[in-house]
């Protein structure tokens, strides 16, 4: 649905330029929650802004849906804005006007007639979860439903595409786990592309289908959340990953240190997830194991695991080999 095609930014002019975004290739395909994460300054709000042309790329093409939107007029990209909705970090919302004006705001700038608005603002409120607040202001909200306001605001012009600029960033855990479901409820039951950008991986893991990582205005690492969370390849990535599972590998290895064996990282996912994979593998290769570090949660709707072990004994490349056909990952941090 998106193309990047070498696109880039840089502000300033002459020699007071000061890149944003290097040039770079990306596609985010249609039906996608796609997540693009990195730390404050990478670039991420630069990005996603380009999207809609809040900002202006410097150079490159931006295609949606195959129309090059670098090339549109005025009146052109008015038009195609209606088709893109916009959640804010901050919420956005209009402090004089009613939850229920606020969501009408867009389709009364839009000119459609005042039942049909009332009829949309009414669907969208329950759709949300906020029928009972229409009538009150955002100062009487709470954050969370200061936030699914803006959500049923950005869903009034029954956009294609849903833009999220750190949607969650000034949540609560609780009601950031509430507005992330009502996100992958509004990708699958809407069928909207969403392009969600963060600085929490964990946020990523929970909604996202793919995710592209952002370093100092480079993109340098790109792929499926599995994949990209469970074996990431770049030292930015492996730091957000460490930073969302609350490890540090450093601290880890020092106290591996007095442990005696082969030390190995095990990452399995889906159906091996919860099958007894270490005692059959003790039973098989006569090896005894030591469980050092583990953890069990979902990527989305896929669960996964990784466990840091210490084999000793046995036949080592048994082991292998019988992680191997259960399609398990192994990383030996030691031998």
């Amino acid at each position: 649905m998106i193309e990047f095609r070498q696109i880039s930014k840089t502000y300033g002019t002459g020699g007071s330029q000061r890149p944003a975004l290097y040039p770079f290739d990306l596609r985010i395909g249609r039906g996608e929650v796609f997540g693009i994460i990195g730390h404050s300054g990478a670039g991420k709000s630069t990005l996603i802004r380009l999207i809609n042309r809040l900002e202006e790329p410097s150079g490159g093409q931006l295609l949606i849906d195959g129309q090059d939107i670098t090339r549109l007029d005025a009146a052109a990209l008015r038009e195609r804005r209606r088709g893109i909705g916009m959640i804010f970090q901050h919420f956005n919302l209009l402090a004089a006007k009613t939850v229920q004006a606020n969501v009408a705001f867009p389709l009364r700038l839009a000119g459609m007639p005042g039942a049909e608005v009332d009829r949309r603002v009414s669907e969208l409120l329950e759709w949300v979860g906020l029928s009972g607040q229409a009538r009150q202001y955002p100062a009487q909200l709470s954050g969370g439903q200061k936030q699914r306001v803006g959500i049923a605001r950005a869903l009034a012009m029954r956009p294609q595409l849903l833009l999220c600029d750190e949607a969650t960033s000034a949540l609560d855990p609780q009601t950031t786990a509430s507005v992330l479901q009502l996100l992958a409820r509004i990708n699958r039951e809407l069928g909207l592309t969403i392009v969600l950008i963060t600085h929490e991986m964990d946020v990523i893991r929970r909604v996202c289908d793919r995710v592209a990582v952002l370093d100092s205005g480079r993109l340098v690492e790109s792929g499926t959340v599995e994949r990209v969370f469970l074996h990431p390849q770049h030292s930015t990535t492996r730091g957000l990953v460490s930073e969302a599972e609350h490890l540090d590998e450093n601290d880890l290895r020092r106290d591996f240190a007095t442990v005696e064996g082969d030390i190995l990282r095990l990452t399995f996912s889906g159906p091996t997830t919860y099958q007894p994979l270490l005692g059959e593998m003790a039973r098989t290769t006569g090896m005894d194991y030591n469980v050092l570090f583990g953890r069990i949660d979902r990527i989305k709707d896929i669960p996964y695991g990784q466990l840091i072990v210490a084999l000793r004994g046995g036949d080592l490349a048994a082991a292998h080999a019988y992680f191997e056909r259960m399609n398990v990952r192994v990383e030996e941090l030691r031998q």
